[in-house]
């Protein structure tokens, strides 16, 4: 076969003429092929098909073994086959070896990077010609590298010639014909001393922090004739990192700004200045956009992200492949207005509630948020408290924030004189609340709430310890979310409770639990917590509720 005939050279002309959809990196890298196949003998470099068909043909050896595809061969998509046939296929006229030793590969979210590493993995363990090759799942966490280990495994486990080649353990596995090994690595796990991989699978590169783990696994590759360093990753939030600055070199490889013929690039990404809402863009990013999902689960996530402000970089970065640096806000004010209209609460008099309180002692807001579900929707009801500060409440609004006089003056802001919230007039405010509602819950952080919680306590109030962390708040939040989307909240206009929840600041972890996080907001938050934590145990009770209908009938 002739190297322009074969199935990675017609994915990249399908790319550069257009046919198939890819951002500028992309194409850049589909051109860089091409003109190798035209110009890479000058260098000693050339592309061969049978090894580039080997890698590709071996991947169908392996099966799905999870979602709706579970049981079914893997059938590597053009864009995938460009990748492992490039890493595979390119190599060198003076000892046959493989061109490519170092590899960068930049993919949105849930387009099976993790799933598509496991063929290199495997294939360079019995294919390779290597003397007992290495091969390591790395990731900076224990857990983290276990997913594609797992993911092996089952792999093994699914296919009847893998499972007669190759022996899974709990912690390692064993490939007798070649005296291979596969091993998780992290810095919190396995030691990375005396290692010496062929293979090197480093996931989720945006998490690396650790610097000294990344050269460890880099420099040990020294002593093998034709080792890869796999790196896949999601676009990050902070471009002065290990990834970041693997980012930027593989444009500056891909742009011809510097000559690396043992680095591979492959960097699925749209302009920063995108339109969001164009399906092309999306695949750029996707580039298995209507294999792994469809378009319709996509424009949902795009959907939650616009009505959610806080969500949009997290949307750009993992399902745009985008990289994100800044503040991120958490809700559009005029997504929250929707839910303005006006209502009497003596219409809630009597009826079910859950309390959230937020206690601060000095310069932060005390609040206390009412939900009350009701014919389908949650009515807020918020309480707001301020100390009015050493040098008296004008000077501290003059010199903190010039609407807290206007909200005093409308009842929005109640001040309690002195340095420090009158806890006694909270707990006041609490015992009226429990007289005019069918009080259920009162959720609270222990921080800074000894006093009043011992007294509401001895008063038997429905007291709930509620933690401040991803753990305690990440599903209050997400609920918090939903209901704000589906339209259900209603807060009566409350300027101090909107300009809270426009102060916050959402942080999401890796594992996409959610929190506020206080420190990195732009201004107070109290009132948006308390908030979060009252819808997220009516939201919670609500649904222990329906659980128990269900279980009725």
């Amino acid at each position: 076969m002739d190297p322009i005939d074969h199935p990675v050279s017609r994915y990249a002309l399908d790319v550069v003429e257009g046919r198939t959809v890819a951002g500028d990196l992309v194409q850049l890298a589909c051109n860089r092929h091409l003109l190798d196949l035209e110009t890479g003998r000058d260098r000693g470099l050339f592309f061969d098909c049978k090894a580039a068909s080997r890698v590709t043909n071996f991947a169908k050896l392996i099966q799905h073994t999870t979602g709706p595809k579970g049981g079914q061969p893997l059938e590597l998509e053009p864009w995938q086959v460009f990748r492992h046939g490039s890493v595979f296929g390119w190599k060198r006229e003076e000892d046959g070896l493989r061109r490519f030793r170092n590899t960068y590969h930049q993919v949105a979210k849930k387009n099976g990077k993790t799933t598509d590493t496991a063929v290199p993995m495997l294939f360079t363990q019995l294919f390779d010609r290597e003397s007992a090759p290495q091969g390591y799942c790395a990731a900076t966490t224990r857990d983290q590298a276990g997913l594609l280990f797992k993911e092996l495994k089952r792999m093994i486990a699914a296919s009847p010639a893998l499972s007669q080649l190759m022996k899974p353990w709990r912690t390692s596995i064993e490939v007798p014909q070649t005296s291979g090994e596969i091993k998780c690595l992290s810095r919190d796990g396995n030691t990375s001393d005396g290692i010496n991989p062929h293979f090197a699978a480093r996931d989720e590169v945006h998490r690396w922090n650790d610097r000294e783990l990344a050269e460890v696994v880099v420099n040990s590759m020294i002593a093998r004739s034709q080792p890869i360093d796999w790196a896949i990753t999601t676009a990050g939030a902070d471009m002065v990192s290990i990834c970041g600055e693997l980012r930027e070199y593989s444009e500056q490889v891909l742009r011809g700004q510097t000559v690396d013929d043992r680095f591979f690039a492959y960097v699925a990404e749209p302009p920063p200045d995108c339109d969001i809402h164009d399906p092309k863009v999306w695949r750029m990013a996707n580039p298995n956009l209507g294999v792994a999902f469809k378009e319709d689960d996509f424009s949902a996530k795009l959907r939650e992200a616009l009505a959610i402000a806080g969500r949009m970089p997290n949307f750009r970065r993992l399902h745009l492949n985008l990289w994100t640096e800044g503040a991120q806000s958490w809700i559009e004010r005029s997504v929250w207005d929707i839910g303005a209209e006006p209502f009497d609460p003596a219409m809630l008099y009597g009826k079910k509630a859950w309390v959230g309180v937020d206690l601060s002692k000095t310069t932060d807001l005390t609040s206390i948020v009412v939900a009350v579900p009701h014919d389908g929707l949650i009515y807020l009801i918020c309480y707001s408290f301020i100390a009015a500060g050493p040098k008296g409440f004008i000077q501290r609004a003059q010199s903190e924030k010039r609407e807290y006089v206007q909200w005093r003056n409308e009842g929005w802001l109640e001040v309690h004189s002195g340095g420090a919230i009158d806890e006694d007039k909270v707990i006041e405010r609490l015992e009226v609340i429990r007289q005019i509602f069918n009080v259920q819950e009162v959720a609270y952080d222990r921080w800074g709430m000894k006093y009043v919680a011992k007294e509401l306590n001895r008063r038997r109030f429905p007291l709930v310890e509620h933690g401040q962390g991803y753990t305690s708040m990440s599903s209050p939040m997400k609920r918090f979310e939903v209901a704000m989307m589906n339209k259900r909240l209603r807060h009566n206009g409350n300027p101090v409770l909107a300009w809270a929840i426009g102060n916050v600041h959402r942080d999401e972890d890796a594992a996409e639990n959610v929190k506020p996080n206080k420190a990195r907001s732009r201004g107070r938050i109290d009132p948006a917590v308390a908030a979060i934590m009252a819808v997220g145990r009516a939201e919670a009770a609500e649904g222990k509720r329906k659980a128990r209908e269900i279980e009725t009938v």
